[in-house]
């Protein structure tokens, strides 16, 4: 049996042409999901995370400025891109402790009290973390809190708190 000789190249044509091939299809495929991932992150506000501030990252790599470190925009920008991670959007107020003075208001007595009330009560003189905990044992969750009434409260009546403190309300079940 005779095999043909292969060409001066050393690589049969029929194997040259199949990773011509191949290699077109990987070439679209990157194509395909590098425009997919742009047109996620585009800086025009119609995709994926293209929010507000989506489109500041484009101006910043235009301007040249550096951020911490001495990094450019562009390096970072280019960076956040390979890694997967999310466009350059400021991060959210941390919260509103910074800056400004935590206000600080006297607890109510709210023992005995619906505990929806209690909690509108509450949420009235700004607070914003309310939470419940059942005295029952064989009803561990509060899930309607107009159903229920307040038993023991986690900060003593009269005592000056903190507006962001966690306040948890134990209940028990109205019959």
């Amino acid at each position: 049996m005779t095999f043909p000789e292969p060409p001066a190249g050393g690589v049969p044509s029929s194997r040259r042409r199949t990773g011509l091939i191949v290699g077109a299809a990987v070439a679209v495929v990157v194509v395909v999901v590098a425009g997919l991932v742009l047109a996620g992150r585009g800086g025009d506000g119609a995709g994926r995370g293209g929010g507000p501030g989506a489109g500041a990252a484009p101006s910043a790599v235009a301007s040249g400025a550096t951020g911490a470190g001495g990094t450019s925009a562009a390096a970072t920008a280019s960076s956040g891109a390979s890694s997967g991670a999310s466009p350059a959007v400021p991060p959210p107020a941390a919260t509103a402790t910074t800056g400004a003075a935590v206000a600080r208001v006297v607890m109510p007595n709210v023992v005995g009290q619906n505990a929806a009330a209690a909690r509108i009560t509450l949420e009235g003189l700004g607070f914003s973390d309310v939470r419940f905990g059942s005295a029952d044992a064989g009803d561990p969750d509060v899930v309607l809190p107009q159903n229920w009434t307040v038993t023991r409260q986690s900060a003593a009546a009269g005592d000056r708190v903190a507006t962001t403190t966690a306040v948890v309300l134990t209940c028990t079940r109205r019959v």
